[in-house]
């Protein structure tokens, strides 16, 4: 914390200045020599990246059992690092082995290209995908501790399985119903997994982030469906007769997955998590049945579940995600008015009442997010599992 901010809560009288020396030699013991560590990372970059242009400018002259050997050694040894930092807290046990661990996964995944790549091997890429999820999951899963280490599973996660979806259409012409609800469901049972883990393990940030990951992914995979299905017909997958097959086994599975983790999460949190997820399976069910490019039904259906969205935000706390929920409902609104009067914004008159109209929806919604976005709770009124976001 800077001296500035300390100084201007002095002036304003909002501590005395006995607060603010203790402020002060309270943040000099914990500070961090950032600018050595920015250096010291700055130096790690520079080598990191000469090794990298020199292997490149020797790639073909070095023998591809070589490059694989030095690739192994190179996996070994940040598994080692890893190991040794295990026990360790502070910068070295949390900060660092995160970003060990995060390079380790990388080179363990471009490790299989690079096999591919010495003995002339090809596969659909979602097989090297899974290889790498079996073997590093247990190693992310049970070692990780930040948010580099969350996101990269939940990528990898989702990743292998948009990858093996897209192989599978190109595999069949009659795909199975089932099949791709199990598919596309894949963020809701990471979801669940979360919870559940977060329930029993040491590790509730590590497995809260997870959570946050699998909720925003599956957030914005709804979100994008219900904009494709204003589009065209059947959205993503077209009009086929399976689509509504898909949509109501997606409302079992998702309705199940509610009920499970509101089981193992009886809060505010657990509560407002399965009303998404449940407000998604009926909103997503109904716009897969109707298949309609009705402007305004569409609008409705879209805005509908991001006011469900925002009820669960209310409810638990989420002041953020409410701002942002009242911001892309406003937005919508605004593409809803041109929509239905296209004719009347082509002229000048219709563009000075687009433009009015556009400025009161954006004042509403400033209003909106003021008056009723929750207020953020302090960390004395948190829940039991210190939900709040």
């Amino acid at each position: 914390m800077s001296d500035r901010k300390i100084n201007i809560w002095l002036d304003a009288g909002l501590i005395d200045a006995e607060s603010a020396q203790r402020i002060r030699e309270y943040e000099a013991d914990r500070s961090r020599p950032l600018g050595l560590w920015s250096l010291i990372g700055l130096g790690a970059l520079a080598i990191g990246l000469g090794i990298i242009s020199l292997v490149a400018a020797n790639w073909d002259d070095i023998p591809g059992m070589v490059r694989l050997a030095v690739h192994g050694l190179l996996i070994a040894g940040l598994c080692a690092a890893v190991y040794l930092l295990q026990p360790r807290k502070g910068f070295l046990g949390l900060y660092l082995k995160d970003v060990l661990l995060f390079v380790l996964a990388v080179l363990g995944l471009t490790f299989f290209g690079h096999l591919g790549q010495v003995y002339q091997t090809s596969s659909p890429l979602w097989q090297p995908l899974v290889i790498w999820l079996l073997l590093f999951s247990p190693l992310l899963l049970l070692t990780g501790r930040g948010w580099l280490i969350s996101m990269l599973w939940m990528v990898g996660l989702l990743g292998t399985a948009l990858t093996y979806l897209g192989w599978y259409f190109q595999q069949t012409d009659a795909p199975q119903s089932f099949y791709l609800a199990m598919i596309t469901s894949m963020p809701v049972f990471a979801l669940v997994f979360a919870v559940f883990m977060r329930k029993i393990s040491a590790r509730q940030a590590f497995w809260k982030q997870i959570g946050q990951f699998a909720l925003a992914a599956f957030v914005a995979a709804v979100n994008l469906k219900l904009m494709a299905d204003s589009v065209s017909a059947g959205g993503f997958l077209g009009s086929e007769d399976y689509v509504s097959d898909i949509a109501a086994i997606q409302l079992v599975l998702w309705s199940v997955a509610a009920l499970l983790i509101y089981s193992f999460n009886r809060i505010a949190t657990g509560a407002s998590i399965g009303g998404i997820l449940i407000a998604a399976a009926i909103i997503s069910f109904v716009s897969s049945i109707a298949q309609s490019s009705e402007p305004l039904g569409n609008a409705i259906l879209f805005m509908a579940f991001w006011a469900a969205v925002g009820w669960s935000a209310i409810y638990s706390g989420w002041r953020n995600v409410f701002q942002v929920v009242v911001a892309i409902i406003a937005l919508r609104l605004i593409v809803l008015s041109f929509q239905l009067a296209y004719d009347l914004f082509s002229s000048g008159l219709g563009l000075i009442i687009a433009g009015l109209i556009t400025i009161a929806i954006a004042v509403l919604a400033y209003r909106v997010s003021r008056v009723l976005a929750p207020t953020k709770i302090s960390a004395g009124e948190q829940d039991d599992e210190g939900d709040d976001q």
